[in-house]
Formats: C-alpha cells, sequence, structure tokens
C-alpha cells in the first residue's frame, strides 16, 4: 500500500477508439502529476505523431524524445510512456523508481502491442493477439511496482486501464471486466460487476467506471478507499465533496483521477465531473465549450477543445499554467474512416502523410428528451437538440425557456427600439442643455473673480455701479445664511445675563466680549460692539466684518458660529476659548508655563492658519495684526488665529502691494510698511517673526524694562552670532538638544529682515516649523509628554474645516486689559475690508480728521515709545526716488 501522500499518481484515463493499422484503442495525451511537478503531454496537431510536454517537471520536459514518432500515450507518477509507431512498443522517460526509462525491461524479443496503460508506479501493455490454437488467448505485460510480471487470460481483450496498484481489462466479446492486483486499499477487484456489459473502462486511483452497452451508454463506477477522506483533507486542508454519484447522462468518454471521474456527454461533447473535489478553491469543470479528448491527472483534469485552435483546457488543482501547444484530438490514419466514425473538421487536419486522416467515434444516440437533428456522416458527428414538448429534466426546461425567451426578446426589440431610441436621444438633448445653461451660469457668476495674477480687469473699477453693490450684497445674505446662524438679541442677551459686567472677558478699544450660554448648553463668546453715533458706518463696518468672517474657515482660525443685527445692536458669535490667550500664558505670572514642545506646536498651528490666510483663501487676507494676544487657545491647547478687525483682502497676487496706512500693535508692526505704506502678505511674516522670538525668549515684543525694549534689536544680534542660550526663556528647562530651538530662531530672524522680499514665505516658514517640531519631539532628553502627531504634524496645507460642535471650547478674547492695550496703533475694530480691497474705499470709510485723530491719541497715549518706532524707521533708511514717487501718486 501507498504510504507518502506527497507522491502523486497518474494515469491514461483517455480511451479513443481509432483504428490504426489494427491497434486498439490509445490516448493522444497524457498527464504526468508527481512530487517533481505537473506536465500536460500530447502528440501534436500537425500530424506528425511527435509528442511536445509542458510543465514544470524539468525531469519529463528536457528528456522529451522530440524525434520519436508515437501512437499512443500514457503517464504515471513523474513518468511518461508512448507506444512506438516503428516497433510497436513503450518507450517511458522521466524519472521513476520502478519504472526502467527508455524501452523497459524484462521486454520479450519481438513483442508488439496494441495498447499501454501506466499506474501509479507501474506499466501494462496489451500484446497483439495471438494466432492458431491460441488466438483465444490474450497476453499482457507489466513493469513496475509488484507488477513486473507476464499475465495470460483465457478470451480476446480489448483495452486495459491501470489504477493505482491494480489493472483492469475489458473483454472484446462479451463486454465483461476484469481486474488484478493489490486491492487492499480500494477492494476494486472483489466488487468488480459480475453481469454489467461494458463499452470502455478507465480506472482511477481507487475506483473503476466504465460506459454501459447500450442506447442510453451511461456510467456505472465500483470501489471503495479506506482513510482517503482523511488523507486527502490533511494533504490540501480544504472541504471535501464526497459524492461519489455518477450522473445519468450518456457519456462517449471517461476517465479517472486519484479521487475524481470527470466524463464527455454523448450529445453534445461537454464535460461533467463527480468524485471528491476541492470546493471554495478549484476552478471547476468548464461550462459552455465542446471538448473532443479529455486525461486526468491526480487532482485536475485537461481536455482538448473542439474548436480549430486544438488548445488543451485544465481545471482542478495543481495543473501547468499557459498551454500554448495544440494537440491532435487523435492519431493519423491511411485509409479512410470506418462505419461510425467520422473525419475530424471535415478530412481538412493536417496530417504528415497525404490521403490521412483522423478518425473521431460517432456519439451513440440521443437521450430520451432529445431527438436527432443531423445524422453522422462521414464528415460530421450525430447531433441531437433538446424536444420541448415532453421536457422533464430541468436541463430541457432550462434549454427551451432560453430559446423561447429569445424568441420574446427578439420581438421586443424589434418593438421597443425605435422608442428606446427616441428616449436616449431625449435624455441627451436634455442632459446637454443643463450642462450649457449651468457652464454658462457659473461664468457669469464667476466673471468677477479672478484669483490667478495675471487674469482680467480688476474688479475695483465696478465698486461705484449701484447695481453691482446691491448683487454684493445678496450674495453677502445667501453666504451669511450657509455659514453662520441669525440670532435674536433677547437669546443672546439672555445667553451672556444681560451683558453683565461679571460676564466680561476681553474689552478692546471699539468692542467687548462677553461669555455666553446658549439654549442647549454650548458656550459662546459674543463680541459686541461699542454703540457709536454714525450708525450708518456701523451698519457697513459690520458686514463687511461678517463678509470676511463668512468666507474663512479653518481648522486653527477663530470660527464664527453666528451673529445679531437688531436695530442699532451688531453683535458677532464665536466658540468659546477655555484658555486664553498665548500671550497671558507666557507674560502672567498666574498662569501655567507650557513647555518647549507646546509652545512649538502653537506657533506651527498658527503658521498654518495665516498660510491659509496668504495662499489658500480667495483672494488671500492680509491679518495686520498678528501677535500673541491674538493666537487663543482651546480646550485642548489647540492655537486659532483671532481677531480680524485690522485685515484686508489682498490682491489676487500675494506678491503685489496695497497702499494703506499703517495699522497695528507696536512691536509687531513692519517697518517697512510703516515707513512705506506699502503692505503685502510680508508685513505679517514680520509679525509672525516677532510672535517666534516673543516665544522663545518669553520678553514682549516691546518691554522698556530692558535696555533693549524692541525684541527683534535684541534678539536678532545674538542670533546671529551663534548665542541662542542667550534668547531662551530662563522660566523653562531647556533641552539636551537645543539644535531644534536654534532652527526655529534661524527662521525668525529671517522674518524680521527689514525688506518684506528678502523674507520667507509663509509656507516655507510653517514647513520649517514643522520640521523643527518633529526634531525636538524626537529628543530623548524631553521629561514632558508629546503631543499627538496628528495635531502637530498631520495637518495638510489645504482649507482643512475646523470642528462644527459648538461644545469645542473657543473664545474670542479679542483684545484684553493688558500692557499691550496701551501700545496698539489701530483703526476702529469695525472698520475692517470691503469685498474688494481698495484704498480708495478705505479712504472713504475713514474721514481724514478721524485719522488725526487717532494719531493724536496714540502719540498721547505711547510717549514711551515713540523712541522704538524712531530706531525702526532709521534702520530704513531714508526713502529712495522710486518710493518717493510711489508715495506721491498714492498719497
Amino acid at each position: 500500500m501507498w504510504k507518502c501522500r506527497y507522491i502523486v499518481k497518474a494515469f491514461v484515463l483517455l480511451v479513443v477508439f481509432s483504428e490504426v493499422s489494427g491497434l486498439g484503442s490509445m490516448s493522444s495525451i497524457a498527464i504526468s502529476y508527481g512530487e517533481y511537478g505537473s506536465v500536460f503531454c500530447g502528440l501534436k496537431s500537425d500530424g506528425s505523431h511527435l509528442v511536445s510536454c509542458y510543465g514544470s517537471s524539468s525531469a519529463i520536459i528536457y528528456s522529451t524524445p522530440a524525434h520519436f514518432p508515437f501512437i499512443g500515450l500514457t503517464a504515471g507518477n513523474g513518468f511518461v510512456c508512448g507506444l512506438l509507431m516503428d516497433s510497436y512498443q513503450p518507450y517511458c522517460w522521466g524519472r521513476s523508481n520502478f519504472v526502467q526509462m527508455g524501452v523497459p525491461q524484462p521486454m520479450i524479443k519481438g513483442s508488439q502491442y496494441l495498447e499501454i496503460s501506466a499506474g501509479e508506479n507501474h506499466l501494462c501493455a496489451l500484446r497483439r493477439p495471438l494466432m492458431g490454437k491460441r488466438r483465444n488467448t490474450s497476453l499482457i505485460d507489466c513493469w513496475g511496482y509488484n507488477m513486473t510480471r507476464n499475465n495470460q487470460f483465457e478470451g480476446q481483450i480489448q483495452s486495459i486501464s491501470a489504477g493505482s496498484e491494480f489493472n483492469c481489462a475489458l473483454f472484446s466479446v462479451n463486454k465483461r471486466v476484469l481486474c488484478w492486483g493489490d486491492e487492499t486499499s480500494s477492494q476494486v477487484i472483489s466488487l468488480a460487476p459480475k453481469d454489467l456489459r461494458f463499452l470502455k473502462i478507465a480506472a482511477g486511483g481507487y475506483h473503476v467506471c466504465g460506459i454501459l452497452e447500450g442506447v442510453n451508454s451511461q456510467v456505472h463506477c465500483w470501489g471503495r478507499s479506506l482513510n482517503l477522506e482523511q488523507e486527502f483533507s490533511v494533504a490540501h486542508s480544504a472541504q471535501l465533496n464526497v459524492e461519489l454519484v455518477a450522473p445519468s447522462d450518456p457519456f462517449i468518454s471517461v476517465v479517472g483521477g486519484k479521487f475524481h471521474f470527470c466524463g464527455i456527454k454523448s450529445y453534445d461533447r461537454a464535460v461533467v465531473c463527480w468524485g471528491y473535489s476541492v470546493d471554495k478553491s478549484t476552478p471547476p469543470p468548464p461550462s459552455g465549450v465542446r471538448l473532443y479528448e479529455i486525461a486526468a491527472g491526480d487532482y485536475f483534469t485537461c481536455g482538448i477543445l473542439a474548436e480549430i485552435s486544438l488548445l488543451p483546457v485544465c481545471w482542478g488543482y495543481g495543473f501547468p499554467s499557459s498551454l500554448p501547444l495544440a494537440v491532435s484530438p487523435g492519431v493519423c490514419k491511411p485509409r479512410p474512416c470506418a462505419s461510425g466514425f467520422y473525419e475530424f473538421n471535415n478530412g481538412s487536419a493536417t496530417c504528415k502523410f497525404p490521403d490521412s486522416r483522423i478518425c473521431l467515434p460517432c456519439t451513440n444516440g440521443c437521450p430520451a428528451e432529445m431527438y436527432q437533428q443531423v445524422e453522422c456522416t462521414s464528415s460530421t458527428d450525430r447531433q441531437c437538440t433538446y424536444n420541448c414538448s415532453s421536457c422533464n429534466s430541468v436541463d430541457c426546461f432550462s434549454n427551451c425557456s432560453s430559446a423561447i425567451s429569445e424568441k420574446k426578446n427578439a420581438k421586443f426589440w424589434c418593438l421597443q427600439l425605435p422608442v428606446i431610441v427616441a428616449e436616449v436621444a431625449f435624455a441627451v438633448f436634455l442632459v446637454s442643455v443643463v450642462s450649457l445653461t449651468s457652464i454658462v451660469y457659473v461664468r457669469y457668476k464667476l466673471r468677477n473673480c479672478r484669483c490667478s495674477g495675471n487674469g482680467g480687469p480688476s474688479p475695483r473699477k465696478n465698486i461705484g455701479n449701484a447695481k453691482e453693490i446691491g448683487k454684493d450684497r445678496a450674495d453677502l445674505d445667501d453666504l451669511k445664511i450657509r455659514r453662520a446662524q441669525m440670532f435674536s438679541y433677547e437669546d443672546l442677551e439672555r445667553a451672556t445675563g444681560g451683558f453683565k459686567e461679571e460676564s466680561q472677558v476681553g474689552k478692546g478699544s471699539f468692542s467687548c466680549v462677553f461669555k455666553g450660554f446658549l439654549k442647549d448648553g454650548t458656550v459662546v463668546a459674543v463680541k459686541r460692539a461699542i454703540m457709536s453715533s454714525d450708525m450708518k458706518k456701523n451698519s457697513k463696518e459690520f458686514h463687511t466684518e461678517l463678509d470676511l468672517l463668512s468666507r474663512l474657515n479653518h481648522a486653527h482660525l477663530l470660527n464664527l458660529l453666528g451673529y445679531c443685527e437688531e436695530g442699532g445692536e451688531r453683535l458677532l458669535v464665536y466658540e468659546y476659548m477655555a484658555n486664553g490667550s498665548l500671550h497671558q500664558h507666557l507674560h502672567r505670572k498666574n498662569k501655567t508655563q507650557f513647555d518647549w514642545i507646546r509652545r512649538v506646536t502653537i506657533a506651527v498651528q498658527a503658521a498654518r492658519g495665516i498660510e491659509y490666510l496668504h495662499g489658500y483663501a480667495c483672494p488671500p487676507v492680509i491679518h495686520r495684526d498678528i501677535k500673541s494676544s491674538n493666537i487663543l487657545i482651546d480646550e485642548e491647547h489647540n492655537a486659532r488665529v483671532a481677531d480680524f478687525g485690522l485685515s484686508l483682502l489682498g490682491p489676487a497676487n500675494s506678491s503685489s502691494a496695497l497702499a494703506e496706512l499703517p495699522a497695528g500693535t507696536l512691536g509687531y508692526l513692519d517697518p517697512e510698511y510703516y515707513r512705506l505704506h506699502y503692505l503685502t502678505t510680508k508685513s505679517d511674516i514680520y509679525s509672525f517673526g516677532v510672535l517666534l522670538l516673543e516665544i522663545l525668549s518669553g520678553r514682549k515684543a516691546i518691554d522698556m524694562q530692558y535696555d533693549e525694549g524692541n525684541i527683534v534689536e535684541w534678539a536678532v544680534p545674538l542670533i546671529k552670532a551663534g548665542d541662542i542660550e542667550a534668547i531662551l526663556d530662563p522660566v523653562l528647562k531647556q533641552p539636551c538638544d537645543v539644535e531644534a530651538l536654534r532652527r526655529i530662531a534661524n527662521i525668525a530672524s529671517k522674518c524680521v529682515r527689514m525688506r518684506g522680499k528678502e523674507r520667507p514665505s509663509m509656507d516655507k516658514v510653517t514647513t520649517a516649523l514643522e520640521r523643527a517640531l518633529a526634531q525636538l519631539m524626537g529628543s530623548p532628553s524631553n521629561d514632558q509628554p508629546i503631543l499627538p502627531t496628528e495635531v502637530v504634524l498631520g495637518s495638510s496645507r489645504l482649507h482643512k474645516k475646523s470642528s462644527s460642535n459648538p461644545s469645542t471650547s473657543e473664545t474670542t478674547a479679542v483684545a484684553e486689559t493688558e500692557d499691550q492695550r496701551f501700545v496698539e496703533f489701530r483703526a476702529p475694530s469695525w472698520i475692517t475690508f470691503p469685498s474688494v480691497a481698495s484704498s480708495q474705499r478705505r479712504k472713504s470709510s475713514v474721514s481724514d480728521a478721524d485719522v488725526e485723530a487717532k494719531n493724536l491719541e496714540t502719540r498721547n497715549v505711547c510717549a514711551n515709545g515713540t523712541d522704538v518706532l524712531r530706531s525702526l524707521e532709521e534702520e530704513i533708511g531714508p526713502a529712495s526716488p522710486h518710493e518717493h514717487l510711489f508715495l506721491k501718486h498714492n498719497f
């Protein structure tokens, strides 16, 4: 009994009756499937009778005889054998420990054979019939494992078939079957039927199937395996289908593998398989194709397609992939086909010898539910079709219903096709009209929005048009509805407790901020404008600021929740910021000090917000008041840029300049902008550089208690000298590796350069800060916990919407009652900027008297700061002739 489950067994399992010079039935294809790989071999389709093999077994591929003509093939475990056309003797190649390669020995001199068949580790051959008195005696020679002997049987044998460890023979007269060998695993010998007559037989690994004689040509199988189900399951770890019941269809051919059988139906040459199979993991038998011939290995089956290409197709487990060779469906024969056979491909098959042809057997009649449509002739096979008037099987009903449905479908399409064509044409026309209308509308709406620096005329030229102003106002109302919620004055008054002083959390020159609680419990900050005598002016300034806040939406910008506009009251509602401003945490003694990672994280988040204003808002926004008191901290210690009271919409090209009167906070104000009234996004870069120095040193931007009150004049020389430790905040412990802080200091020194064009852009500043933060977080000497990286480094440069949950605390402590308030130099907070920035509109909004009055107030309040401003002006130097022309032209 064979013990090793990895040694694979393969057999010649195909029997095709093709009488060639008195020879018996032989196969033109064979499969070897063993421990050295799987191989498919077949006779070439050119009629030369030469063999070609393809697969993964190098032992067989490299030893295939290229110049020996064969008339039949068979295969075992790791070897292939063929019956030589010249000597009618077997010739084997490949690798086997039991069968000798070449002509197997011992060989009786002068022996010629009709048929050969290989089992797992043995080969048997049926000799030519004897003459004279011994003409009823059949001789079968076998070589291999426990089989090497000469067998003699009484009666003429028609064909033989070898199984795993046994052999079976079919007698030509009484059509009975005889089996011999080892039946320990299969019990094939004892279970062989004694009273059944067969046309053909085929042995598998442990079973035998045969086609019964008669009109129906059904299959009958017998045999039994011991513990084979467990062996197969362990070898392949798959679910098994153990159904071993053969179908009732009539068959023309049948082959067997180790645990399965396949057969070709006689009426349509379709293939069907049964027995053990690997479910859910192996390709099923092909459907909808016709096959001339099939052969089986242990776990897979291959066949030749019944078409001109004659290419093989395989299914099952472990078969060779990509089989390009065309295989002959039979052996060329030098005389006309006998009765019951037809010429393959109507006699046009290419055979090596002239007047040769391949003869294939006709099918054995039609099943009960079918009738003969075409008779078998010398050129065509018999064709059967279903009799739809007497259907009893599922296949019959399926085929007949398909034919009826095809007729109905043809009639349906004949009637409905014109209607469908008309509907499709109308739909295409409708879609085209809608698309064209949408394109025209979008182009109309966006014709005045040019965000590329080169496109089209400036919309400033149309500002005076009353119709355009009305249209912009209508668009603004729509924008407010989409972006902000409208509150009633009573709701906000109730939320803040009547705007009591106890609810006030911040106060500026022109507005106050109150903490409130909405009906749903949401904590908000309400910004209320200080009442002014000029109500018309207040209303316009309110709408322009609301316009700006409706445009902006980013994770690190202050988020507007709603607004109120009733009578003379103008209020804006923001998310409440629970942790106040960065200024409080840096300069108030009673506030908890942020560590280096937290400080740099806040700087990165603020930089991202400013980068959005400069690079992704359309048109760009210039903040004009970047400072530590305008960087607010929520309850999760994330930073938001706030207070857009001084912001302006810049030109589409961010490098272009606006002619604007100076506005901002002393110490953060760009000297170039203050001296020349030349405003670009680089002015915000200067203010942010001052903010970085403030974060590193812990000193205020202007602090007159030091000899060098201006932080820029004090810190930049030390940074250029490489003395970074001298500017670091002494309150915090220095990290072991100060390289990250050195990088941030260098960034800050570049941001506060005197000439704007020498300062880096905000996207480059943000990238450099992110790298410095990553380096700082990677330092092993940090004692403080590291913030989540997705908050610190994971944000995109693109516009990112902040959380819509109002409970996320965020404050609008825009202006605090602190030292910074006394050094602010700024316009009224409700004067923000129009939808389209223009210095002319700016002048119309603020009279010269208002500006002069504000300048006088600033000079009185900021007497201690004039020397600092003067020193900044001296660093810039006198205006050049070009700058004089610029000021003369604009002012």
